[in-house]
């Protein structure tokens, strides 16, 4: 989540650097660390944390539903509360939403690699339990 805060605060950066209202951190200890704007920190970490957790609920197509409903108000909430022009803020929720697209495809191979591990365990109880059915037809 805070790597999520950090990327798109490297983004307001790169893109709207003398645009976007930067307060100075006043905070040197807890959660804000010493790189972090606490405006931000308060606005988005709180979505970011809501929108991982619903894509580990919810993976699979569930994800892009999760990604439209956290990141749709995102511009809105850059142009509102960091005082960017429009225009800026679509291009950085733009880059921010193929960023969360590459952390979301992460977590559905993740999610999909620990089901096909279960599926092998299922596999491997029922070729145990063939296998001593057909020991204890032989043997009978």
């Amino acid at each position: 989540m805070f790597i999520d805060l950090i990327v798109l605060l490297v983004l307001m950066f790169a893109f709207a650097r003398h645009e976007a209202d930067w307060e100075s951190t006043a905070a040197r200890s807890g959660i804000y660390f010493w790189y972090l704007n606490p405006k931000a920190v308060l606005v988005f970490l709180p979505q970011f944390a809501l929108c991982r957790l619903l894509m580990h609920l919810h993976w699979g197509s569930g994800q892009i539903l999760v990604l439209l409903l956290f990141f749709l108000p995102l511009a809105p909430l850059l142009h509102r509360f960091f005082y960017l022009p429009w225009r800026k803020a679509f291009l950085i929720a733009g880059c921010f939403l193929a960023y969360m697209s590459f952390i979301a495809l992460g977590i559905y191979r993740e999610s999909a690699n620990e089901d096909a591990g279960k599926v092998d365990g299922v596999e491997e109880l029922l070729r145990e339990r063939e296998g001593s059915e057909t020991e204890g037809e032989s043997s009978s």
